[in-house]
Formats: structure tokens, sequence, C-alpha cells
């Protein structure tokens, strides 16, 4: 199953990311394979809680992909890479977060009580900056490079939803984007359709147990 999606199931919308991270690369844009309407009972924060945050608590499990995060965590490790995580500013920018660059409407907008948990306490420790009714956004800041990971609750046409992932990254040094191009392939072709794949499994489970 095939979980990516064109750039422009993101760029035609006007996400508040778009703007707030203007000066950051689109990385990857995916879509989970789903349809709600209406009457289903579903929004972007039951899903993430339903099934995004139980596959992220789990992904040091012993597939293919928990391995190679595993594998990641050792020469992030031996190489310092994750030693003062979110302490390095934007690369080129003063900020040391996106938070910094909230507006007072966007604060108003934010529920924070809401945000979703996909931090691992460790090298993948993403942290919310805001928390809207239909997008998210969280980032990611180390030696590297600056991520961001947003979902976004996104009108698929004749009143339907899909949930879809944007990914965006600011490099900190030529050999932050060289590196990212190498692991582009294990990205798109093992650890994406598994993470995928995963909350696709715990969001089904729970509606069988319902």
């Amino acid at each position: 199953m095939d979980f990516t999606a064109a750039a422009s199931t993101h760029t035609k919308f006007n996400w508040r990311v778009r703007s707030l991270a203007s000066d950051f690369l689109l990385e990857d844009t995916w879509e989970f394979p789903y349809e709600f309407g209406v009457n289903d009972g579903v929004d972007l924060h039951l899903f993430q809680k339903s099934a995004i945050e139980p596959m992220m608590k789990g992904i040091f499990d012993n597939s293919l992909t928990g391995m190679l995060f595993k594998v990641r965590k050792f020469f992030g490790t031996l190489f310092g890479i994750d030693n003062n995580l979110h302490n390095y500013p934007i690369p080129g920018c003063r900020e040391k977060s996106l938070r910094d660059r909230l507006q007072e409407s966007d604060l108003e907008k934010d529920t924070p009580e809401r945000a979703m948990d996909i931090s691992t306490q460790d090298f993948m420790d993403f942290r919310p900056v805001y928390t809207f009714a239909d997008e998210t956004l969280h980032e990611l800041s180390n030696s590297t490079e600056h991520t961001l990971m947003h979902y976004a609750w996104s009108p698929s046409g004749e009143g339907k939803w899909k949930i879809r992932l944007a990914v965006y990254i600011k490099h900190r040094t030529i050999l932050s984007a060289f590196y990212m191009r190498c692991i582009r392939p294990f990205r798109h072709f093992i650890v994406y359709p598994y993470i995928f794949r995963k909350c696709m499994e715990h969001w089904e489970a729970r509606n069988v147990t319902e």
C-alpha cells in the first residue's frame, strides 16, 4: 500500500505551517487511506490519540524499522548528534522554536491540553508547536536539522476528510542535507510504510473493541 501523497494535497490549503515555516523545505507528504464523514464521530485528535500515539510508544520494537531506529539512536549517541536537543536556534534564525513565531491569534486557537504526545523521550523528542482543531504541528531540533511534523484534518471532497502528514526540514549544514538524501530510500520504502501500517493496526483494533 502506497501512503505517499502529492505535495499539492498539502500546498493547496492555507495551513498555518505554510506561512509560519515559509523558510523550511517541504520534504515529504503522506496520507492515511481513510476517508471520514461528518457522521463517523472522528476528528484529528481522536485519530492521533488512538493510532499515532500508541505507534510512537512502540517504535523500538523488533521489526526492521525498530532496528533502524535503534541503530540511529546508537550513532546519535556515539557522535553526539542528539546532545542539547532543542537548544539550537533554527538554522539562519535566532528563535529556538517555531512557537516563538506564533501570533496572538494563533495562541487563542491553540489547545495545548489536547496536544499529541509523540515524544519517545530520546532522539525523537518531538515537541508540540500548536494544536488547532484541524491541524497540529510538532518540532524536533538537533545538531543536524530542525524538523517539523504537521498533521492535518484535510478535506478530500464530497464532505469527506483525510488525515495527512507533511514533513518540513531545515538543514544546519551541507552534510545534514547529504545525510537526508542518503536515508531517503530507507524512509520511503521501510520506515514510513511500517509506521503507517502500525497506526492503522492501532486504529482498527480500537474499532473492533468498541
